[in-house]
């Protein structure tokens, strides 16, 4: 499964972004066994990909990505394929960061074995966890851009395994 690409597009910024998009907005709005079924048709390169993006996609606002690291590591248990995903691409520097984030959710909410339920209003009514958030927004943000211009630059080097020019 290749994205179909215009000429044009092969030296976008958002190459990595183009080279799975239209697997994401397939299965968007559908069910887990959906988005699991396309998943499982991907190479690991187009996984770590699927993951990333659907993830970072989810990280416009800090509250979104305070809510969305949540989401992903407590309930869709997806946080270990993003990672395997960006070790894929060779990025250390970005599993870093994950691995703090993981840290700041677990060690937030994490009772025990058991999840509390996490809202997006918790930042506003802790300020310690809404500096630790900050901080780590601000460093995924830039973990973030170099890991996409790296992922466009691997997906250059290999374009057959990603893409086919339309």
């Amino acid at each position: 499964m290749k994205a179909g690409l215009r000429p044009e597009d092969i030296h976008s910024k958002q190459l990595s972004w183009l080279c799975i998009e239209p697997m994401l907005v397939s299965v968007r709005g559908r069910d887990m066994a959906a988005k699991t079924e396309i998943y499982r048709q991907l190479h690991e390169g187009q996984q770590g990909l699927f993951l990333f993006y659907s993830y970072h996609n989810h990280t416009k606002s800090l509250a979104e990505f305070y809510w969305f690291s949540a989401y992903n590591i407590t309930q869709i248990k997806s946080w270990n394929g993003i990672k395997n995903g960006m070790r894929f691409f060779h990025l250390d520097e970005m599993v870093t960061v994950l691995d703090q984030i993981e840290s700041l959710i677990t060690d937030q909410n994490k009772v025990g074995e058991e999840w509390r339920e996490v809202l997006a209003t918790d930042l506003e009514k802790d300020p310690i966890l809404l500096q630790r958030t900050e901080a780590l927004y601000a460093a995924y943000q830039l973990v973030a851009e170099a890991a996409i211009i790296h992922m466009n630059k691997v997906i250059l080097q290999n374009q057959e395994m990603y893409l086919e020019v339309e």
